[in-house]
């Protein structure tokens, strides 16, 4: 019996367990962001963002992507990032169903950001598809900045920038991200290093405090136009991080080397979105069996 106890307190610890991860469901905005490279982990600059548009939603969300955000192995990097932001967003649609979905990504997190939602640039990175219409109905805006992919002259671009970024981005990705365009801003100025193939790092730095208050603005008007509910309760925003002097990111000092096209990255992948409801349908079946064994002892 002894055995038969501890069989049962371990089941009822792992079913408590898969139900704390799923996630929250916002009332607001379910923020999620990806920051740039080599940012501590976190929001890192763009928390700027995410801080004023949940003081103008309440009852948002603030949700960083867990990835390295490493220069190094860039690819192997961003692909994680597009792995769990991926994880993120169909959890979080599947959980919550109606809600709304703001993405938000600098740098390499822009790259992140777009190869989420329209699938893979294209060699030299992983083959990613893109998040299903189910999950995207939900995504009311996805901002990004300094995105490595960027292609000039795309209906949703701002800035100052004709040229395409330092990586290309496929014509089938190209337009997966149209089907979004009346979603999205992309913003890549002149000069930038990554999203211009320019040499000028200082102006990758910039985004924040040029066009901080258009990107905020754009994201609750999004969210105000999706849903019917007012903006102006008086409940209180959540903006879980810290706001920050945006004087660094995608990549620290004037001396960050940009990535180059290596091979393609190998990455294990990340269980679906369907995982922790598998999970925890296995747990409970178990649970019911060890039961019905205990009535029969009884």
């Amino acid at each position: 019996m002894r055995g038969l106890a501890l069989s049962l307190s371990l089941l009822a610890a792992s079913s408590t367990a898969a139900a704390a991860t799923q996630p929250t469901c916002a009332k607001g905005l379910y923020m999620v962001v990806a920051r740039g490279s080599e940012e501590p982990a976190g929001t890192g600059v763009t928390g700027n963002l995410t801080s004023q548009i949940a003081a103008r939603v309440p009852n948002s969300q603030v949700v960083p992507v867990d990835y390295p955000a490493t220069l190094s192995d860039y690819e192997d990097s961003e692909g994680d990032g597009v792995k769990a932001m991926q994880t993120l967003l169909n959890n979080y649609g599947q959980a919550c169903p109606g809600s709304k979905i703001a993405i938000l990504g600098y740098s390499q997190g822009a790259q992140v950001s777009s190869d989420s939602v329209c699938g893979s640039a294209g060699e030299p990175f992983i083959d990613d598809k893109a998040m299903s219409d189910e999950v995207m109905n939900s995504v009311v805006a996805i901002a990004i900045f300094g995105d490595p992919t960027h292609v000039a002259n795309l209906t949703y671009d701002r800035g100052t920038s004709v040229k395409d970024g330092l990586f290309n981005r496929s014509s089938a990705s190209v337009d997966q991200c149209k089907k979004y365009a009346s979603r999205i801003i992309s913003y890549c100025d002149k000069g930038d290093i990554y999203c211009d193939s320019g040499s000028n790092l200082t102006v990758h730095h910039l985004y924040i405090d040029r066009y901080g208050d258009e990107i905020v603005d754009f994201v609750v008007s999004q969210y105000e136009k999706s849903t019917s509910t007012s903006s102006g309760s008086n409940a209180t925003a959540t903006a879980p991080f810290p706001t920050t002097k945006p004087t660094s990111g995608g990549g620290s000092g004037s001396n960050s080397t940009a990535p180059t096209r290596t091979g393609a990255p190998t990455i294990s992948p990340t269980k679906g979105s369907g995982a922790n409801m598998l999970t925890s349908s296995l747990m409970l079946g178990g649970l019911l069996t060890v039961l019905s064994a205990v009535s029969q002892m009884l």
